[in-house]
């Protein structure tokens, strides 16, 4: 399970692309705007198993998440 970018098309995503130069700096290396999926669909597992959810957190900007697993 990780924090990632929104999609595109929001103000949250606008948001984090402002913010997130600043809260590397913060939050001792984290990324608001990280596309992590993208780096794990292409790294050829035999089989990937991933979700995209709005976690229940009071921080909008890490609210988008991903979730799921992967096999070698």
């Amino acid at each position: 399970m990780e924090h990632v970018a929104d999609e595109r098309s929001t103000w949250n995503y606008f948001w984090q692309q402002v913010l997130d130069p600043v809260w590397f700096l913060f939050f001792d290396g984290c990324n608001l705007t990280r596309e992590s999926w993208k780096t794990l669909e292409q790294a050829s597992f035999s089989k990937l198993k991933l979700q995209h959810i709005q976690a229940p957190l009071s921080w909008t900007l890490v609210r988008p998440h991903i979730y799921g697993y992967a096999v070698k």
